[in-house]
């Protein structure tokens, strides 16, 4: 079996001795607190006869250690591949709780992107209790209108978080590689994970990148009519602000608000988008949450905010694309050489029986009616065979199946009918023909 790795490099810089016991103690105290707040709540349900809400205790604990273990965590949410369903839906429940920036702060960070004439305008406004548009732990969205009459949507990065993020994740990189050593991890590449995750994390801190992929995706995606992604205004961008086009009317619609036709080509030209991006372009949104696409009218899809954007290798798309097809006709022998071609197994592993269950999932959702194959149930039950047989999947096999699991809720809200691996075939014979193609033109 041919495997491929985890990162091992982190590109998170490194940190010195005294921040990082520092910062130990801090999480230490936070902990200790958090501990005693559970022992209470334990008493009290065993006096009560009721059970204790172990899941808030555990989303407080997560949010009082910070914006580092929130973004950690929110991640972890969506990696069916890593942790069973029950524990992805509890995090799932995690969201930024946070303060917009303070005014004062402002100023400093906007007056090179924008100059001191909008800063004072933005500046004032948010004195005087004008919230962002979106407020997070990295990063916060205001709206003005520029001097020339554009109107722009201005994301700016939280003074002092690259610190924070830096010293957080570089704690959590550690502590994932001493747990490797505890009895039932010890085979399990949990550095690894916690490396991935904490670069995942890292990398929204990088405006000039998200700046780059929103371009990237607004080139590749110009055939497609109905699906927007904002301008970004280069000549105004730093370091800690991005600025784009302003976009108006985006709020979550619920489906009966859109006609039947524009609910269906609204997702049609949502899902259209994630597989040329998939199939071909390579780079890849992995967030496509209702707050970063929008279906609206006139079989409208906007996407926005291009932080968890990954960049898939020539290998990882073939080999995706190789999985799909075989998942769509039914050949499940196949899809199990591919996962095992791309997965990390501990010693021991039962291939064989890891064969057997791939080859029944693929019997089992092959040929049932678009409207039921759940997306979901069949990503789980096969992250679920992958945990049960000790395989940990490459993330460039992974990152591809996020995408799609994030879209479905929206796909199958509003328009459950489509058949989401018909609307594929085109896609993967078309990017089958290039990679042929291209193949036969290094071999001339």
């Amino acid at each position: 079996m041919t495997t491929s790795q985890f990162p091992h490099s982190t590109g998170i810089p490194p940190v010195s001795t005294g921040p990082l016991v520092r910062r130990l103690v801090e999480i230490g105290l936070t902990l200790a607190r958090r501990v005693a707040v559970l022992v209470v709540l334990t008493v009290r349900s065993v006096l009560s006869g009721r059970r204790a809400r172990t899941d808030t205790w555990l989303l407080d604990t997560i949010t009082a250690l910070g914006p580092a273990f929130i973004k950690v965590a929110q991640m972890l949410s969506t990696r069916a591949d890593l942790l069973p369903p029950r524990h992805c839906r509890t995090l799932a429940a995690l969201h930024d709780t946070v303060l917009p920036i303070p005014a004062r702060e402002l100023a400093p960070v906007l007056e090179r992107a924008l100059g001191p004439e909008t800063t004072r305008a933005l500046v004032v406004t948010a004195e005087h209790g004008g919230t962002p548009v979106a407020s997070g732990s990295i990063a916060c969205v205001y709206r003005t209108t520029l001097p020339d009459g554009r109107d722009v949507a201005v994301k700016v990065r939280r003074p002092g978080i690259e610190t924070t993020l830096r010293i957080d994740l570089t704690i959590m990189r550690r502590l994932g590689g001493m747990a490797k050593y505890l009895p039932g991890l010890r085979g399990v590449p949990i550095a690894e994970i916690m490396t991935q995750l904490g670069d995942a994390v890292y990398a929204q801190l990088d405006f000039d990148a998200e700046r780059r992929n929103l371009a990237s995706l607004q080139a590749n995606l110009v055939e497609y009519k109905t699906v927007l992604v904002p301008e970004v205004y280069d000549e105004l961008c730093t370091e800690d602000v991005l600025v784009m086009e302003f976009l108006p009317d985006l709020r979550r619609r619920t489906p009966d608000e859109l006609s039947e036709e524009d609910r269906t080509e609204a997702v049609l030209a949502a899902l259209h988008a994630v597989y040329q991006m998939l199939f071909h372009d390579g780079l890849v949104h992995c967030d496509l949450h209702p707050g970063n696409l929008y279906l609206g009218p006139g079989a409208r899809a906007v996407i926005v905010d291009a932080g968890f954007t990954v960049r898939l290798t020539q290998d990882a798309q073939d080999k995706f694309s190789s999985f799909f097809y075989y998942m769509s006709v039914g050949k499940g022998e196949k899809c199990a050489e591919v996962v095992l071609s791309t997965a990390t197994a501990r010693a021991g592993t039962d291939e064989d029986g890891f064969r057997r269950e791939i080859v029944e999932l693929i019997d089992t959702h092959t040929g049932v009616a678009a409207a039921e194959f759940d997306l979901i149930h069949f990503a789980t039950s096969l992250f679920d065979i992958q945990r049960r047989y000790n395989l940990y999947a490459d993330p460039q096999f992974v990152f591809p199946i996020l995408s799609l699991l994030v879209l479905e809720g929206a796909m199958r809200d509003f328009a459950p009918d489509i058949d989401f691996q018909d609307e594929a075939i085109p896609f993967l014979a078309g990017a089958m023909i290039s990679r042929t193609l291209q193949l036969h033109r290094q071999r001339a």
